[in-house]
């Protein structure tokens, strides 16, 4: 039997995005079954393990088994940042940014380190300013960093920053214009905006890109709602201005 998460995701797995305050989904960062380079066969057995605990979603021996892989090869960034990964879903801000620290120390201009660290300042502790920061300097070094484009979106539009949240989601829609997370996340901006129908045709691309891209299919359904109160409301409205 599969086991059911614990915690709070903040860190999901690709196709695996929830919904966060303002309905924002989360920043998706990969963290895919890599090859570590010069890594012991314990070390891989732990590695093994931490991921199948990972994806079935027992995080506490996931974590445990991150542990066990980190005694052997203490130097590996790719460790520290899923170690740190975990112990955020399971509510376990500071640890998971001490490994993550831990991680820099080893490299410290490592941008996925550096975007963790600062999704759990913001989502995790609310530090949306300390996350800005460090998604400055990340968008510093590159322009064209989807994941800091997104997280700094996230953080502004958490600060009520709705216009420098917009923008930051334009820039990651032209970055990749085929992920579906950007048109959704400035969809829901828009939203807020009160641009309903804006809204809904970034919700209807991400949809088009991703059909089965569950936080937009619902913001769709959220959309729709808002602009049907708004045709009864004010009856003169076309309903062509609707679909």
């Amino acid at each position: 039997m599969v086991a059911k998460p614990r915690g709070r995701n903040i860190y999901p797995l690709v196709k695996e995005r929830l919904l966060m305050k303002l309905a924002i989904t989360i920043i998706t960062v990969l963290a895919a079954i890599f090859v570590l380079p010069a890594m012991g066969e314990s070390a891989q057995f732990w590695y093994d393990q931490a991921n199948g605990y990972y994806i079935s979603g027992d995080y506490e021996k996931a974590a445990a088994s991150y542990d066990k892989a980190l005694e052997l090869v203490p130097n590996s960034t790719v460790m520290w940042n899923l170690k740190g990964r975990v112990l955020g879903m399971l509510s376990r801000y500071d640890e998971a940014i001490s490994c993550f620290d831990k991680s820099l120390a080893i490299n410290s201009a490592n941008p996925e380190s550096m975007s963790l660290k600062a999704i759990a300042l913001s989502q995790g502790l609310k530090k949306y300013g300390e996350a800005i920061a460090i998604f400055d300097q990340v968008l510093a070094a590159n322009a064209s960093y989807f994941d800091a484009w997104i997280g700094k979106g996230m953080a502004l539009g958490n600060e009520g920053d709705l216009y420098s949240s917009l923008d930051c989601f334009e820039k990651a829609t032209l970055i990749k214009p085929q992920d579906p997370t950007g048109w959704n996340n400035k969809g829901v901006v828009l939203r807020k905006m009160g641009r309903y129908q804006d809204a809904l045709t970034c919700f209807n691309q991400a949809l088009t890109i991703d059909s089965a891209y569950d936080p937009a299919r619902q913001n769709r359904e959220y959309i729709l709602q808002d602009l049907d109160q708004n045709t009864q409301a004010d009856p003169s409205q076309s309903a062509q201005d609707m679909l």
